[in-house]
């Protein structure tokens, strides 16, 4: 299959190059990328364009970039990523799901939804994996970019990058911040906006979705240790399952912790993982549980959900205290073995802060063989970064002087900050139009408004353009995140707060994102997606 300027082929052609997220898979893909853009005649003319390798990724990866200078300083960033989710679930079909042509001829054998097979039907959408995120998207920049690449009356600069990791923990876009830095020095650029092409879901077919921004995320790990003993014995111990439990009915999709703001509301907090850590069996209560939750956010900080999760972690802790007693009181006949341990609830730092206190050398040497130990395990794929968190307060709970029950709670990676343009202070005045300037686009050329909406549902590196909570978050992911002190995980939020760049995602229309029906409409690629990002540059910019 050969590469074309037309954005079908082009997509067709990428999607077939398999790009797991988070695997040496991707540098094919960065290859491909790179050799596309070295093909067109400006860059291979100029040479203003590479690779930016990921110092920290012990992977190889890279963030490919490249940039059509204009005549000013002003700066527009066409943002993609090139990886993509496994493939696991194409079940018998995954040696074919990054064949476009193989897996639509072979997805009409099988009995699928009445949506799905009028799509398929319809010859209007291109399925396959990464077809909607987000091939298609980034295969409609690679065009804009080729088309102003020719245009040597433009005013503005046309930046494209594209990285990696973005479906696992953004380690490119995180870094992508450093290399804009560099890029702004040596070309003299001031960053406008940033595009992101990612996918949107629709309710009408004619009326495409834009952001001006996107949600957060916050990852909160709990643990809870209990009172161990014996099943025959059991009010002599304190089942560790039994607080988190009472911990995630508090929490999993409570609509009441929802974040909202300028009338839109984000996804309730839930659970990704939940067990206790008992080994092996044998007649005994497991001596401590966790699992971690994510909270997505629009207005909340890390101060705030820190906040908000000790608060729950101890009614949870006084419920199950309450269970406890009350089932005593039966059990017994008296209330002579009522429990009275005391409120154990502590936020990271606390926490840490207490077993420092009790033994600063021994906690300090401990905690510098555990995290060479986890380190490794990471790196070999043994261990993930979330679950890394347990093994870390584990070893830190034998310097604390805690009885009873205890419950930590930490901030574990991915960290997502959200990001609003209603939310900058100072904002051009053409940037703050973008909306508008789509709609009056969309309107004269297809004859319907857009949709705005303020935040992007889905999680993106978009998060990663600015910081608008410096002091609620900083401090607080610094202090609470296990990881972060020994070089494990980082962002640069100083260097994304400098930047601050200003948002919006112009995708196109795709569906069942992650799932084996995935697909992406075929008229947003060749004319609608494509043509309102160039016109919208041109009208802002140009």
């Amino acid at each position: 299959m050969k590469e074309s300027n037309n954005i079908i082929n082009m997509l067709k052609f990428f999607v077939s190059i398999q790009s797991d997220t988070h695997t040496e898979m991707e540098i094919d893909i960065e290859n491909a990328i790179l050799k596309h853009i070295s093909n067109i005649p400006y860059f291979d003319t100029t040479g203003n364009y590479g690779m930016e390798k990921i110092p920290t990724d012990d992977l190889g990866r890279s963030i490919v970039w490249a940039l059509k200078k204009g005549s000013s300083d002003k700066t527009i960033i066409l943002l993609n990523h090139h990886d993509v989710v496994d493939v696991n679930d194409y079940g018998n079909l995954k040696n074919i799901a990054h064949d476009t042509e193989s897996i639509e001829k072979n997805l009409k054998n099988i009995k699928l939804s009445e949506e799905i097979t009028t799509d398929l039907l319809s010859e209007e959408w291109i399925f396959g994996r990464g077809t909607a995120d987000m091939k298609g998207g980034m295969c409609i920049q690679l065009k804009v970019l080729e088309d102003f690449s020719e245009d040597n009356k433009c005013d503005v600069n046309i930046l494209f990058l594209s990285v990696p990791d973005e479906e696992t923990l953004s380690v490119g876009m995180r870094h992508a911040g450093i290399l804009l830095k560099n890029l702004e020095e040596k070309y003299h650029l001031k960053y406008s906006l940033i595009i992101n092409s990612e996918p949107h879901s629709r309710e009408d077919k004619n009326i495409p979705v834009i952001y001006e921004g996107s949600v957060g995320k916050t990852m909160i790990t709990v643990y809870v240790r209990g009172v161990k003993s014996h099943i025959g014995e059991i009010f002599n111990g304190f089942n560790p399952n039994l607080i988190l439990s009472k911990i995630i009915c508090n929490t999993e999709i409570n609509s009441e912790l929802c974040d909202r703001d300028l009338g839109e509301i984000a996804p309730p907090p839930s659970w990704s993982f939940a067990r206790d850590f008992k080994e092996c069996y044998d007649a005994s209560i497991p001596e401590s549980a966790g699992g971690f939750l994510s909270f997505l956010t629009l207005t909340k900080t890390p101060k705030d959900i820190l906040s908000i999760m000790k608060k729950i972690c101890a009614d949870s802790l006084l419920e199950s205290m309450e269970s406890y007693n009350k089932n005593a009181d039966i059990f017994y006949g008296d209330s002579e073995h009522r429990c009275s341990f005391p409120i154990n609830v502590k936020l990271y730092d606390e926490f840490l802060s207490d077993a420092i206190k009790n033994d600063k050398d021994k906690v300090e040497n401990v905690l510098e063989k555990i995290y060479a130990r986890i380190s490794e395990s990471i790196k070999d794929g043994k261990i993930s970064m979330p679950e890394s968190n347990f093994e870390i307060i584990k070893e830190i709970m034998n310097f604390t002087q805690y009885s009873g029950p205890t419950v930590v709670i930490a901030i574990s990676p991915p960290y997502y900050p959200h990001i609003s343009n209603d939310k900058f202070e100072h904002l051009d005045a053409k940037v703050r139009e973008v909306s508008n300037s789509l709609n009056e686009i969309n309107l004269l050329l297809y004859g319907s408004n857009i949709k705005k909406k303020h935040y992007f549902m889905g999680i993106s590196d978009l998060s990663y353009a600015a910081l608008q909570n410096y002091e609620a978050t900083v401090p607080y992911i610094k202090n609470n995140m296990p990881l972060w002190n020994y070089d494990l995980y980082s962002i640069p939020f100083e260097t994304i707060n400098s930047l601050s760049i200003p948002v919006v995602n112009i995708g196109p229309w795709g569906k069942d994102l992650h799932k084996f029906t995935e697909r992406v409409y075929i008229k947003d690629l060749n004319t609608n997606t494509y043509t309102l990002i160039n016109e919208l540059i041109k009208k802002l910019f140009s």
